[in-house]
């Protein structure tokens, strides 16, 4: 089943509203500090019935920004499903959007949806967008009701007065003075103007009152519209048409049942479609790791022939290194045989001179025998010197020998004695 394309609309944050809002705060406030005395004395003319119509105002005020607050709320929790953060379908939605909850929560938010979802949570959303806007109109309206009453309740001051006024002056029995009369007149004016005061004081103070509420309700308004205009964008891009409404004629049942088999369909088909994306995962997966196993498989054959390598390396050394040993003993062997040759050699030649001296101390005199003593003497120290020289040459040859053994030893990386 294709991806449902949700189509991303951008909830609009009701900042102009707001600034608007706080403009028309100011330029009240403008207003009041300018006319305060104007104002303290309107409001004195019945500081009681005013005080109301001023509670009654900062309420209103009030209730237009709680408004913008609800909406900027509501806002934030579509956003957020919006943008699918994990845990929202747990928090509590804001008051405009319990009706859009359940849905959240059984996700269906990433299907299509009936139309009749759709149009039960736009008429939810609507009513209490409705309910929102009749508080602040009551207000409103509440506010002219007390600037009426205000006025009425002057004028019921008022008329009484007049009347008791216009009684006064009739002169009495033996009062001729114009002077008595005219102070009855001055105090029933009195009186009258104060009634006037009062009408004209509260009905003053209500219409300004409901004026500006009116207004703050106006743009909080627009921006209660406009949400609801996006909201209904947003739902109707993920919402399943129909050709009749459901319930709607004749075939209202049966269109129901078969919307609600096709949702059974879409449901099946997307459970399908998830299940042949995890098996294509798994398979991937598996592909993965075949290709690792591969990979430590092939490393393992390279280091298993690096290190049969070197151990036939180190046969070969060795072998070299026995072959080695073995022709240096044999040199020696050699050169050993052949000193003792050379001294057998030269015991036999001593051996040879002294039968010869013998045989020669019989015919010789006595000068020819010291002189061939003398003889004697310096073969003896000749013998001797040849002895130890040839000592001396087999010790260094040995020594030679040592060095090279030594030398091959750290060659090769092993002890000579190992071969």
């Amino acid at each position: 089943m294709a991806a449902i394309d949700h189509r991303e609309v951008q909830f609009s944050r009701p900042v102009r509203q707001i600034f608007l809002m706080l403009s028309v705060l100011g330029l009240v406030a403008v207003a009041a500090f300018f006319l305060f005395r104007e104002i303290q004395q309107v409001f004195f003319a019945n500081p009681y019935l005013n005080g109301v119509i001023i509670g009654i105002f900062v309420i209103g005020v009030m209730a237009t920004f709680w408004q913008v607050g609800q909406l900027i709320a509501a806002m934030r929790w579509v956003r957020s499903v919006q943008a699918g953060y994990k845990g929202i379908e747990l928090t509590r939605p804001p008051s405009l959007m319990i009706a859009m909850a359940p849905l959240v929560r059984e996700g269906g938010m990433q299907k299509r949806i009936a139309t009749s979802s759709t149009r039960s949570i736009l008429d939810s959303v609507s009513t209490r967008l409705d309910e929102t806007r009749d508080i602040t109109r009551y207000l409103a309206n509440l506010l002219i009701f007390l600037g009426l009453l205000g006025t009425f309740w002057g004028l019921s001051k008022t008329v009484p007065a007049v009347v008791d006024t216009i009684r006064s002056l009739a002169p009495a029995d033996g009062q001729v003075s114009d002077v008595s009369v005219f102070d009855r007149l001055m105090t029933g004016l009195e009186s009258q103007l104060g009634g006037m005061g009062t009408a004209f004081a509260s009905s003053l103070l209500g219409l300004a009152g409901s004026l500006v509420v009116g207004m703050l309700e106006l743009f909080a308004g627009h921006g209660q519209n406009r949400f609801y205009r996006e909201l209904e964008e947003w739902l109707a891009s993920f919402t399943r048409l129909g050709l009749i409404s459901e319930g709607e004629g004749p075939e209202g049942p049966l269109v129901a049942l078969l919307e609600r088999v096709d949702e059974g369909l879409e449901k099946t088909v997307e459970f399908a479609a998830r299940a042949e994306a995890a098996r294509i995962e798994a398979e991937n997966r598996l592909a993965r790791a075949a290709d690792v196993v591969g990979q430590m498989a092939e490393q393992i054959e390279n280091e298993r022939s690096s290190v049969a390598q070197m151990v036939s390396e180190m046969r070969e050394g060795r072998e070299n290194q026995s072959g080695r040993d073995h022709a240096v003993l044999t040199v020696l062997k050699r050169i050993d045989q052949g000193q003792s040759q050379v001294a057998s050699s030269q015991a036999g030649m001593v051996q040879i001179l002294d039968r010869a001296l013998e045989s020669r101390r019989q015919v010789l005199d006595s000068e020819t025998r010291q002189h061939l003593r003398n003889l004697d003497h310096q073969m003896r120290q000749l013998i001797d010197e040849l002895a130890l020289g040839r000592q001396q040459s087999v010790d260094a040859i040995r020594a030679e020998l040592r060095l090279l053994i030594r030398l091959i030893d750290e060659r090769t990386g092993g002890p000579g004695g190992e071969g």
